[in-house]
C-alpha cells in the first residue's frame, strides 16, 4: 500500500544517500557551499506564491539580502523536535488572506542536509520519522534540495522511492555547480520512459532548467503537467495482497493488435474477475504491442467499502450504493383471499361513501312510501345488483294517496345512473383487472437483522466483495475474514452518531452481534486482546478451523455448490426462521429460481434491511494527472461502466444458488390456492346473493298476495255484515 508520509522517502533516499556517498561529501567544496547560503533568497523568490518551510543548519549566512517573498518558515534541523510543523504548517498557513499572481503551492527547502550529518546512517532513522516535512500527499508540492552532494539524482530511480513520493515534486540544486548569473534547477521526472516506442513522446530523467526567478515558476508549472501525464504509462492492476493480475493475462493471450476487438475482451473476461476485466479496459490504450512496460508504481484496487478509506490525501470514486435482500419462505401470506377480492377495486373511503348512499335512499323510500322497509332495501339491492325491479307497486300506491311521484322517481332515477350503472360496471371492471394481476405475497418480515432467534445464511465473499478474487480458498481464512468483516461493520454502526431510530436498532443489533462474536476472536467490547479465542491474532492461517464453534451465531457462511454442501436449499424449505441474504440482483434472481422449480412452497424477498447497505468504490492514490481516476470517472457518468457489467455478467454468469442445475424456467400454478379460484368463489357468492334475494322477493310477493286476499276477504265481510244488519234494524 501506498504511505502516507513523507518520511518514508527520505528513508529510502538517505540510507542510498549514506551508504554510496559517504566518500563524496568529504571532498565536497566546502567555500562554494559557505558562498552558496548568499544565493538562497534568491533561489526562493520563485515559490514567493507559496507557503515555503526553509530546513538549514544554524547560523547560515544569509547576506545582505534576505527573503522580500512569503510566507516562509525557517527551521533548523533538528532530530529531537517533537512539534508537529508539517500537520501545524497546512493548519495555520493555508488559510491566510492574500492574492497570489499564480496557483498556491506548498514547498520545503532542504538546505545543506549533508551538513547536519543527515545523510550519517546512524541519524537515519530518527531523522525519517521526524513529522516537520511537509506531507507528500498535499497537491501542488515541491521539494528542493540544495545538497553538494553529486549523483543524488540516481537513487530517485529506486522503485521503492518512487512509490512514496505521490504529489511531490522533486528539484535538485547543487551548489558546486552555481556559477551562472541565472538560477540553475535540475527538474526530475518521476515518470521517465527509457525506450519509448513510435507515437509516444520522448522524455528526460532529469530536465536543466536555467531561469531568471519571474520566469521559473511558469516553467516547473508547464514542465510538471507535461511531465505528470505519462503516469498512465506506470499503472498496472493489483489485488488485495499486492498481487498483479493484469500483465500475466495479457502476456498469456497475447492480444497484439487485437486488444480492441469482441474476442480479446471475451477471453479477458473468462481469466479474471470484473476488477481485472475493468482494468484491462482502463489501461487498454497503454497495452500495446512492442512496448516494454517500466515497472509500475501505481496500482488500480478492487472496490471496497468506503469507510475503510480515511487517509488523508486519497481519494474515492463512487461507484454505487450496494444494497443487501433477503429471501425467505417463513410466515408467507398471500393477498388472494375473498374478502380481500371483492373490496379490493375500491378503497375504504369509497365503500364507507357507498354504504352511506345506501342507508340514505332505503330511508327515503321508506319514509316516503310508509311501507316495510325490506321493500326499499329489495328495490336498492335490485337496481344496484342490475337485477329488474318493478317500480309500479309503489306508483300505484301514489295514485291511491295523490302523492306526486316526481321525487320518488328522480331518487330511484340517479340511483340506477350513478349506482347501478356506472359504479356497478366500474367496479366490474377494476375487479377483472385485479384477477388477472398475479397474487402478492407478502413477507412479515421488512428487515432480518433485528429478528430473535433467526438464522441468516450469508456468502463468503459478501461484504468483502471481489478483494480476495484469485486467493486460493482456505478454510481458517475464509471464516476469519467472513467474520471479520461482519465486526468491522459492527463496530462501524456502534460508533455512528445518528439518532434516528433506525439508527438507534441498528446500534442494538451491532452491540448484540460485538457481544457473541467478539470472544471468539478472545477480544474485548473494546476490540483488544485479553485471551485466546477461536481465531488466534498471531496464528498461521493453515490453521484447522472447528465448524460447529460458531453454529449458534446469527449469521452463517455459506457457498452455492453443485452438492448443497452447507444445506442452503434444505433450510430454506423447512420455511422456518431461516434466511437467505445476498445483493439485490442475485436476492432476485434466486427468488425466480426458487419459485419456479417448485410449487410446495412460495419464497418472498424484502428489500428492508439497510444494516450492511454500504458504499462501494475505487480507492485512488494521490497522483498528479491521475490517468485512471479520470477514466474512471468518464465510464461512470457516459454508462460504459454499466455496458461492461452487463456484457461480462453475460459472458461470465454469477454462480448463484442453482446455476449448475437444469432450470427449465417458471413452471404453472393454477392450482387451488391460485387466484383464479378466489374469481370462482367469488362469482358462487354472488350468484348465491342473487338468487337469495329473488326467492326474498317471490316470497314477499306471495305474502303480499295472501295479505291482500284476506283484507279482501275481511272487508267482502264486513260489508256483508253491516247489510244484513242494517236491514234488520
Amino acid at each position: 500500500m501506498v504511505s502516507l508520509h513523507f518520511g518514508s522517502l527520505l528513508a529510502h533516499l538517505l540510507v542510498s544517500i549514506s551508504i554510496c556517498l559517504s566518500s563524496t561529501e568529504a571532498t565536497t567544496n566546502v567555500n562554494d557551499k559557505a558562498a552558496f547560503g548568499v544565493r538562497i533568497p534568491e533561489y526562493l523568490s520563485p515559490f514567493g506564491s507559496c507557503t515555503t518551510m526553509v530546513f538549514t543548519r544554524p547560523k547560515l549566512s544569509w547576506g545582505t539580502k534576505s527573503p522580500t517573498h512569503g510566507p516562509i518558515i525557517t527551521l533548523v534541523y533538528d532530530i529531537r523536535t517533537s512539534l508537529m510543523t508539517g500537520d501545524m504548517l497546512q493548519t495555520k498557513f493555508s488559510i491566510a488572506r492574500r492574492r497570489n499572481p499564480r496557483q498556491h503551492c506548498w514547498t520545503a527547502f532542504a538546505v545543506l542536509p549533508e551538513d547536519f550529518g543527515l545523510f550519517v546512517k546512524q541519524q537515519y532513522s530518527k531523522f525519517a520519522f521526524l513529522p516537520c516535512f511537509i506531507y507528500a500527499t498535499w497537491e501542488a508540492h515541491y521539494f528542493v534540495m540544495m545538497t553538494g552532494v553529486r549523483h543524488t539524482g540516481i537513487y530517485l530511480r529506486r522503485p521503492t522511492v518512487l512509490k512514496h513520493l505521490c504529489l511531490i515534486e522533486v528539484i535538485i540544486v547543487d551548489v558546486t555547480k552555481d556559477k551562472n548569473s541565472l538560477l540553475r534547477f535540475d527538474y526530475h521526472n518521476v515518470y521517465h520512459i527509457e525506450r519509448p516506442i513510435m507515437g509516444m513522446g520522448h522524455s528526460q530523467l532529469w530536465y536543466r532548467i536555467e531561469c531568471i526567478p519571474s520566469d521559473c515558476f511558469y516553467r516547473f508549472a508547464l514542465l510538471g503537467k507535461n511531465v505528470s501525464r505519462l503516469n498512465k504509462y506506470f499503472w498496472t492492476a493489483e489485488d488485495l495482497f499486492g498481487k498483479n493480475i493484469l500483465g500475466g493475462i495479457v502476456n498469456q493471450i497475447q492480444i497484439g493488435r487485437k486488444a480492441y476487438t469482441r474476442c480479446a475482451c471475451q477471453r479477458i473476461a473468462d481469466l479474471t474477475s470484473f476488477h481485472g476485466f475493468l482494468s484491462y479496459l482502463i489501461l487498454q490504450d497503454v497495452l500495446t504491442d512492442g512496448f516494454v512496460k517500466p515497472k509500475s508504481f501505481h496500482y488500480i484496487e478492487p472496490t471496497l467499502k468506503m469507510h475503510f478509506w480515511r487517509f488523508e490525501g486519497f481519494g474515492f470514486i463512487m461507484n454505487d450504493v450496494e444494497k443487501f435482500s433477503f429471501v425467505s419462505c417463513y410466515g408467507v401470506r398471500g393477498n388472494s383471499a375473498i374478502l380481500g377480492a371483492l373490496s379490493s377495486p375500491l378503497d375504504f373511503s369509497s365503500w364507507a361513501c357507498t354504504g352511506i348512499s345506501f342507508a340514505v335512499v332505503v330511508l327515503i323510500l321508506t319514509s316516503i312510501l310508509r311501507r316495510y322497509i325490506s321493500d326499499a332495501v329489495l328495490l336498492v339491492v335490485g337496481i344496484t345488483l342490475e337485477n329488474s325491479s318493478l317500480l309500479s307497486v309503489y306508483e300505484t300506491r301514489f295514485s291511491r294517496k295523490v302523492y306526486p311521484t316526481f321525487g320518488i322517481c328522480t331518487v330511484v332515477a340517479i340511483w340506477t345512473i350513478l349506482v347501478g350503472t356506472i359504479l356497478t360496471n366500474w367496479y366490474k371492471t377494476w375487479f377483472t383487472m385485479e384477477m388477472i394481476v398475479p397474487t402478492i405475497y407478502e413477507s412479515p418480515w421488512e428487515s432480518v437483522m433485528d429478528v430473535e432467534g433467526i438464522r441468516i445464511l450469508m456468502p463468503f465473499g459478501l461484504l468483502w466483495g471481489n478483494a480476495f478474487d484469485g486467493i486460493h480458498p482456505v478454510e481458517y481464512f475464509r471464516y476469519k475474514s467472513f467474520y471479520v468483516s461482519i465486526i468491522l461493520r459492527c463496530e462501524t454502526m456502534r460508533n455512528y452518531r445518528g439518532n434516528g431510530l433506525l439508527q438507534g436498532s441498528h446500534r442494538k443489533t451491532a452491540n448484540n452481534l460485538l457481544e457473541k462474536l467478539l470472544p471468539h476472536f478472545g477480544m474485548d467490547n473494546k476490540l483488544r486482546t485479553v485471551r485466546n479465542g477461536t481465531f488466534s491474532r498471531k496464528g498461521s492461517l493453515n490453521e484447522p478451523y472447528d465448524k460447529s464453534a460458531l453454529l449458534e451465531f446469527p449469521i452463517q457462511p455459506v457457498e452455492y455448490e453443485e452438492n448443497d454442501s452447507y444445506a442452503v436449499m434444505k433450510s430454506l424449505k423447512t420455511c422456518g426462521k431461516v434466511a437467505l441474504m445476498d445483493t439485490q440482483e442475485n436476492i432476485a434472481k434466486i427468488t425466480n429460481y426458487l419459485n419456479d422449480n417448485q410449487q410446495q412452497v412460495t419464497f418472498v424477498k424484502g428489500d428492508g434491511d439497510s444494516f450492511f447497505t454500504e458504499m462501494k468504490g475505487w480507492n485512488m492514490p494521490p497522483v498528479r494527472s491521475n490517468y485512471v481516476e479520470n477514466r474512471l470517472k468518464v465510464f461512470i457518468s457516459s454508462g460504459i461502466m454499466i455496458h461492461w457489467k452487463v456484457v461480462y455478467n453475460l459472458w461470465r454468469p454469477a454462480k448463484l444458488l442453482g446455476y449448475n442445475t437444469n432450470w427449465l424456467g417458471a413452471v404453472s400454478r393454477l392450482d387451488f390456492s391460485s387466484k383464479i379460484t378466489t374469481g370462482f368463489y367469488i362469482y358462487g357468492i354472488g350468484l348465491i346473493l342473487c338468487i337469495v334475494v329473488l326467492f326474498v322477493e317471490i316470497c314477499k310477493l306471495k305474502y303480499n298476495m295472501k295479505f291482500n286476499y284476506m283484507k279482501f276477504l275481511i272487508s267482502t265481510l264486513n260489508y256483508m255484515y253491516e247489510k244484513i244488519f242494517r236491514r234488520k234494524f
